[in-house]
């Protein structure tokens, strides 16, 4: 019987965030005392147990949201009952007793069982008397970030071998470690919670390589997924520092984890996550302090002048430069160690320097960004780097119409801006522009829309006739009854769109010298009498 690892992870990431140290130990006094008559799993993550105190107690375990369990005792809140149930359960697995061993000195913060003997009235394994070994106890909230990473190193750096197949190992680790926490200060615990964020990543760096090349795309998507809380949670964390308030203890603190993510940034080695944009987001929040901004920067032009191993990813180190300038105005620079990256991977971070931009309004920079960004979309283009770049031109030309050069970028990256810029002129109401956009890629009325074939039809139906004349000509082409009788249904919308238009006379113009050309096709003649197109 296994131990239901979605259920294990969520329960006890709940029991670490609302639970007391005081009732977990208390939980796990009545667990020893063999108090626990029942603990059984059911449906919808919950856990039902039974145990025995003043009376029978009965217990009902929310796995999904610990405000919902309940417990037949007087007590209000979580109580020692749920707790001893907890641990009754997970004994029952695979394991047994070792395994809620090991859950509950995670909870209590501590690495495992080996490194911690329990002194309770009751011993449930053996009766022999067992001298204590020394703890290794955590740096507290007066170590440092390199002393807090060294210790997660040394009490769970081994993790990542439970992570072969998924990540739901780490998942209670990492409530563990911020648990160590819950009573800091805010912008030391925010700090120490990122470092707990990055160890686990960095195991789930470890555990990835374990996997045979064969099935390793598939376990990164699984992977991915599983630690994408995570990489949010962080992000989250790190746009809530203050550099313009942090002590000299934060800014240490700040800076190693900085090191720690520059160091997986910089590496040319395949990764699982993107710690180059971990990078950045720690970079762009940490240049409010003036001081710090200066001596990041400087390091970083030195390092990109400096001789460098091959294991040093050079592309990194440019994007975050190109950042930086970026971040103190000075495009011109940017743009210039932008040039020496990779466009695939920098093109993600590009973007959002034009979008900027043209936020503020300032547009001669955006012009040298957009210049800048259409050669390399240019050289190589594909959905995912002209998607982006005509959505960039589409609102441009919205607050800046006057300039043509945003609809000449669109038009040269055709066909592969074809959806983009026909849905602009749609929306700009630019009817005969977008009519020729159709003509141009071959588009035919059956192609296009009905919604957007009836708006013009009505707005504008003048742009919509050179479109059906092109697909009537194609449809006689085919030289067979079926092409005939689809472009007699094209005529009977032409002629629609003339009379909206209030010129008959020209439409008997047309079918008078359409009649005249195709004379000799007499299946043509025929269906054009039969369509009543002629009498």
């Amino acid at each position: 019987m296994h131990l239901n690892e979605k259920l294990h992870a969520l329960i006890e990431q709940q029991l670490n965030v609302h639970v007391e140290t005081t009732i977990m130990k208390r939980g796990w006094q009545y667990y020893m005392e063999d108090r626990v008559t029942s603990a059984n799993e059911g449906s919808q993550d919950h856990l039902y147990g039974v145990v025995k105190g003043s009376d029978l107690y009965a217990v009902i375990l929310d796995a999904g949201n610990l405000r919902y369990s309940s417990c037949s005792c007087p007590y209000s809140g979580f109580c020692k009952h749920m707790a001893a149930v907890y641990f009754q359960y997970c004994s029952q697995q695979e394991g047994g007793h070792t395994l809620a061993e090991r859950s509950y000195f995670r909870l209590l913060g501590l690495s495992s069982a080996s490194t911690y003997i329990k002194n309770q009235p009751v011993v449930k394994e053996s009766p022999q008397v067992e001298q204590a070994p020394v703890i290794r106890q955590d740096p507290g909230d007066a170590g440092t970030a390199q002393e807090w990473l060294s210790w997660m190193e040394a009490m769970h750096g081994e993790t990542w071998r439970k992570c072969r197949h998924s990540l739901h190992a780490l998942q209670p680790l990492l409530s563990s470690l911020k648990g160590l926490s819950k009573d800091w200060e805010k912008p030391l615990q925010r700090l120490h919670w990122s470092s707990a964020i990055l160890f686990v990543l960095e195991q789930a760096e470890h555990a990835i390589n374990t996997v045979d090349s064969f099935s390793r795309y598939y376990h990164e998507m699984s992977f991915i997924r599983m630690a994408e809380p995570w990489v949010e949670h962080l992000y989250t964390l790190v746009s809530e520092l203050t550099p313009a308030v942090m002590g000299p203890k934060e800014e240490a603190w700040a800076d190693a984890l900085v090191s720690r993510v520059k160091h997986w940034a910089s590496s040319t080695e395949r990764q699982l996550f993107d710690w180059e944009y971990m990078y950045l987001a720690f970079c762009e929040k940490l240049a409010e302090n003036r001081g710090w901004f200066e001596g990041e920067l400087d390091a970083m032009v030195r390092q990109t002048q400096e001789e460098a191993p091959e294991t040093i990813n050079k592309a990194f180190l440019h994007t975050a430069i190109g950042i930086m300038y970026f971040l103190d105005r000075q495009d011109t620079q940017a743009i210039e160690h932008f040039s020496q990256t990779s466009f695939d991977r920098s093109q993600k971070v590009m973007y959002p320097c034009a979008a900027q931009r043209m936020e503020e309004g300032n547009w001669e920079l955006v012009s040298l960004w957009m210049g800048f960004l259409f050669e390399r979309v240019y050289k190589g283009k594909n959905g995912r780097s002209v998607g982006p770049f005509v959505t960039l031109c589409r609102r441009a030309d919205l607050d800046r119409p006057e300039m043509p050069i945003w609809t000449d970028y669109m038009t040269a990256l055709l066909p592969h801006s074809y959806s983009e810029l026909s849905d602009h002129w749609l929306d700009q109401k630019r009817y005969d522009e977008w009519a020729d956009l159709q003509m141009l890629v071959g588009s035919r009325p059956e192609d296009v829309g009905a919604h957007a074939l009836r708006e013009i039809a009505k707005l504008a139906p003048r742009a919509l006739m050179p479109m059906y004349h092109q697909s009537v000509e194609a449809s006689i082409q085919t030289r067979n009854r079926q092409g005939y009788r689809i472009a007699v249904k094209q005529l009977k919308k032409l002629e629609k769109l003339y009379k909206s238009d209030k010129d008959a006379d020209r439409w008997q113009l047309y079918i008078d010298g359409l009649v005249r050309k195709h004379q000799r096709l007499r299946a043509f003649q025929e269906e054009l009498w039969k369509g009543k197109i002629v009498t």
